[in-house]
């Protein structure tokens, strides 16, 4: 019971004309030829098909489902063949995003908005992932591409920094120290701070812990939390002070105040675009393209 597309092809033709001269100037062909294939197809089913006369052609039951399902086979097999090219010619793809919670409330979405505007047959796949995480999945062939905190150094990874970010204190508007118009870490070290947990925000706190340590302080942690929804929540309730690298997008001066950290050496926290070397499509140069392009309102002078 072989048949293949060629069977499929000319049977569709002749159905939805319901005339075999019609069907094989639709196919280029000779009208013997379309007759001739969609016999073979009959035989090799064990079942008509058609019922034909000399004047008309009229499908019969069997005819009518092989129909429908022949036309959405043949409509899969185009969309599969369209989708190759596209790949091909890097307009259609999947790329794999990893960001961290630094990068998810701004960055990432400035970057996923003006990728999708131009090119809209990718796909974004964004998931939250820690910075070293996200190395691993890059080294693994797992992520496309990291938004990363902090530098790093890797023969297989390749990088560009798209975004230096300003540390910020951000606590209740009636705190006492809201009354400033910036705070130090002298003022901070007497506070207790309410910080993502190390499971969760690895590197960062790891950068935070350093600021403080080299102006001879500790942090003084009174209180975790795994997510930036869950700091806040803190910082609103009047649990604690925490720090962040600007004032989210979702929040306001009248739920949470925020204020620039100045330090005695000016700092930054670096945020990078990974990619493994090995791998490289036309859809991730354009993404490469759009991050530094979108990165340029992110660069502090």
């Amino acid at each position: 019971m072989r048949y293949d597309l060629r069977h499929l092809t000319a049977f569709v033709a002749v159905a939805e004309e319901l005339n075999f001269h019609r069907a094989a100037e639709r196919l280029s062909m000779a009208q013997p030829a379309v007759s001739r294939i969609v016999l073979e197809l009959e035989e090799r089913l064990g079942v008509k098909l058609l019922e034909r006369t000399t004047r008309t052609v009229r499908l019969t039951e069997p005819g009518r489902y092989l129909l429908e399902e022949a036309q959405e086979i043949l409509a899969r097999i185009e969309a599969a063949g369209n989708a190759v090219q596209m790949l091909a010619a890097g307009t259609k793809a999947i790329l794999r995003i990893g960001y961290t919670t630094i990068t998810g409330h701004a960055l990432m979405p400035d970057i996923a908005r003006e990728y999708r505007l131009e090119s809209p047959e990718v796909r974004l796949e964004l998931t939250f992932m820690t910075s070293p995480m996200q190395r691993d999945r890059i080294l693994q062939g797992e992520v496309d591409f990291g938004l990363i905190d902090g530098s790093f150094q890797s023969s297989e990874i390749e990088s560009r920094l798209v975004a230096r970010h300003k540390l910020m204190a951000l606590l209740p508007p009636g705190h006492p120290l809201a009354r400033k118009t910036h705070l130090t870490i002298e003022d901070l070290a007497g506070e207790k701070l309410v910080m993502g947990t190390n499971s969760e925000w690895p590197t960062f706190r790891r950068i935070v812990a350093d600021v403080f340590q080299s102006h001879g302080h500790v942090m003084n942690v009174g209180q975790e939390a795994s997510s930036l929804t869950g700091l806040l929540g803190l910082v609103t309730a009047g649990v604690g002070i925490t720090i962040f690298t600007a004032m989210p997008r979702f929040c306001g001066e009248s739920v949470v105040a925020a204020r620039p950290i100045v330090t005695d050496t000016p700092f930054v926290v670096q945020t990078h675009l990974a990619w493994r070397r090995a791998s490289m499509t036309a859809a991730m140069r354009r993404f490469i393209e759009t991050s530094q392009r979108v990165s340029r309102s992110y660069m502090l002078s």
